[in-house]
């Protein structure tokens, strides 16, 4: 289980997301960041490499 908490503004986002698939906002969230890790796996060591080049 994972908390998390959203600006308004993302929240509403989220909202709008899941009021259009039908999904419940957890359900939503999880497939969401699922995807997003899928999609960017190294996202964090692309970005450490790029701070340390400078």
């Amino acid at each position: 289980m994972v908390s998390v908490y959203l600006d308004d503004d993302t929240h509403a986002l989220l909202v709008s997301a899941k009021n259009r698939s039908g999904r419940t906002k957890s359900t939503e969230v999880a497939m969401r960041l699922k995807d997003h890790l899928r999609r960017f796996p190294n996202y964090i060591f692309s970005e450490q490499s790029e701070e340390e080049g400078r």
